[in-house]
């Protein structure tokens, strides 16, 4: 007789767009993904307002989340009014983080010391120091913490990345643009998260994670490259009047591999979604299709020859992986493995690897002269 699939048992902070799409996605039956050896239920949400976190369940799992529906546990959702009534809601194993980002060191704190998991959306946090600091905790608590990106785990990254370092469908990698950019200046009030101040505003932190990632995964992870961190950061930043970025492109080198990536991300203009990111090998190239963050297919431009300059390809083939998950799941199922598991770190997203990225955004705002206002940042940088 199998075996019952382990139950991640989520805490939600924060009832915004973000942490919707992960109830929404988690309330899925994993039967749909043939997925058999975990499963989600929602334990709690919680809001700065009790009616609004009830609200939330109410719109996103009315029914709980596939194991509340299997019957693999017998809770149903608790709405809160804080994050501490999550935080020690004795049905809560994990905390999915999913509040504005000037509050992710003080939630995760909060959730750490209350004896919980952590999944935290990105960035992780403001800087790199503040990220340690919670790796420290986790460490002394003994509990699972974790970057949540999620365009890690799905599977048209993942059938690319296997494509390029294990395939060679490519050739050598060379360059890799990859933009997300949104039309959103005039359209916005400085009040906004994104160009706000107060809030850490701008779009590096808030979008340039995501052309990030396909650095992360198709340069830095490549082999050849031996999880090398790139040699040199170079960026261009230009500020909004509120004293946050309004663009910002940067450029980062991976010598071992003879490799650039051109990443950009913008308040000015939107992302095209048919090609945000170009993966150019000695072979030909990899165009990415969907969404930045939520790829749905992508297409292969093999060279005819190439050990011509500037020669023609032969006909596009295009691989289309298209799924109705919202995305976040991919992430979710992973972290549920990890608590089945037992891991307090993920080899999939690794503690170093959020402080690198983390690092490689503090360099950027230091070159661009982005500063925090004063007190935003729980812990400051050496």
């Amino acid at each position: 007789m199998p075996s019952k699939p382990f139950v991640a048992q989520w805490g939600v902070l924060g009832c915004g767009w973000i942490s919707s799409e992960f109830v929404r996605d988690i309330c899925r039956l994993p039967s749909t993904r043939n997925v058999t050896d975990i499963s989600h239920a929602v334990a709690a949400a919680g809001s700065r307002n009790l009616s609004k976190a009830e609200e939330f369940l109410k719109n996103n799992c009315p029914d709980g989340a596939a194991a509340q529906r299997d019957g693999l546990v017998d809770f149903k959702p608790n709405g809160y009014g804080s994050y501490k009534g999550v935080v020690e809601d004795p049905n809560v194993n994990i905390v999915y983080i999913g509040t504005m980002n000037v509050c992710h060191y003080d939630d995760a704190k909060l959730a750490l010391d209350a004896g919980k998991h952590v999944l935290l959306e990105k960035p992780a946090t403001l800087n790199a120091a503040e990220w340690r600091s919670l790796v420290s905790i986790a460490k002394e608590k003994n509990r699972f913490l974790m970057e949540a990106v999620w365009t890690r785990f799905n599977p048209v990254l993942r059938s690319i990345q296997k494509s390029v370092h294990d395939d060679g469908l490519i050739g050598d990698i060379r360059c890799l643009y990859s933009d997300l950019s949104m039309d959103s200046l005039g359209k916005r009030p400085d009040t906004d998260r994104l160009l706000s101040a107060e809030l850490a505003g701008g779009p590096l932190l808030d979008l340039g994670p995501y052309p990030l990632v396909w650095t992360m995964m198709m340069l830095y992870r490549h082999p050849k490259n031996h999880r090398t961190p790139p040699a040199k950061i170079g960026s261009t930043m230009m500020m909004h009047h509120t004293g946050v970025d309004i663009a910002t492109n940067f450029a980062l080198t991976f010598p071992n591999i003879g490799a650039i990536a051109n990443c950009t991300a913008n308040l000015l203009s939107p992302t095209q979604q048919s090609q945000h990111t170009r993966i150019v090998g000695t072979k030909g190239e990899i165009l990415v299709q969907g969404i930045t963050s939520r790829p749905q297919s992508y297409v292969i431009r093999r060279l005819a020859d190439p050990s011509k300059e500037n020669g023609e390809y032969l006909e596009d083939e295009l691989v289309d992986m298209s799924f109705k998950e919202g995305g976040l799941v991919f992430e979710a199922d992973h972290v549920a493995r990890c608590l089945k598991e037992g891991l307090r770190e993920s080899g999939e997203m690794p503690w170093d690897e959020t402080e690198l990225t983390m690092s490689i955004f503090d360099e950027i705002r230091k070159q661009g002269g982005y500063e925090f206002l004063p007190g935003l940042e729980r812990v400051k940088l050496e």
